[in-house]
């Protein structure tokens, strides 16, 4: 008997129908979220040898629940390969659109089709994943000019890479980062950086998703999260 989940959330005035099951034939577990009946984004995660079905569709339901329910931003680290670089400015025109389709659940469409993605192309197809034909259409044509303009640069995975990404912090770059952090942290604001640094594999982003850690508020560590990715 398949395994399967499925739940409506109520977010402001939107309901979206999440279900997720186990398909045998991939070996994987799949997540898709509705909204007005239309699917909007497909999720799914690998099934480890030896895992328990049923705890693993359990618990990716509910992950998805709550990453739809919380808005938090989980920005994926790829190995070795080329990554878009979104300015915060380009992100607030993709979500500006992609809100009335989407609803609260655009940001994680986006930060989804990022974590596939290397090349605009790729992420204009990653967004438009899945859709039907009227939806890609009424889109696309939104989508494309902006998504046009981004530029992709090495993540972390190589030396060189990573050397010159650890380059960046600085004397310089740590007054930058204490004076941002001050505001949130207070006297702790070099304690948070130093632990962080303790941690950092040498990938900025890796740094902010740290420091961040260190906030209990969604908002202010969202609010963070953007300063300092744009610092």
């Amino acid at each position: 008997m398949a395994v399967s989940y499925n739940e409506d959330i109520k977010i402001g005035n939107s309901v979206f129908h999440v279900q997720t099951e186990y398909y045998r034939k991939s070996g994987k577990v799949v997540s898709n979220i509705f909204k007005d009946g239309l699917s909007i984004k497909r999720l799914e995660r690998e099934v480890e040898e030896g895992e328990d079905i049923d705890s693993a569709v359990s618990e990716f339901h509910r992950y998805v629940v709550e990453r739809l329910r919380s808005g938090v931003r989980e920005r994926k680290v790829p190995a070795k390969r080329k990554v878009l670089v979104i300015p915060e400015h380009v992100e607030r025109e993709l979500l500006d659109i992609l809100y009335p389709y989407f609803g609260v659940a655009s940001a994680l469409v986006i930060d989804e089709a990022l974590s596939l993605s290397s090349t605009s192309g790729e992420f204009l197809e990653h967004l438009l994943e899945g859709l039907p034909d009227n939806l890609k259409e009424a889109l696309v044509d939104q989508l494309a000019p902006i998504i046009s303009s981004l530029s992709s640069v090495e993540s972390s995975g190589s030396e060189e890479t990573s050397s010159s990404q650890e380059e960046e912090i600085d004397e310089a770059k740590r007054e930058k980062l204490l004076k941002v952090l001050s505001e949130y942290f207070g006297i702790m604001a070099l304690p948070v950086l130093e632990e962080s640094l303790e941690e950092w594999n040498g990938d900025y982003h890796h740094l902010v998703e740290l420091i961040v850690s260190h906030l209990d508020d969604e908002k202010e560590r969202e609010e963070l999260y953007h300063r300092l990715m744009f610092l």
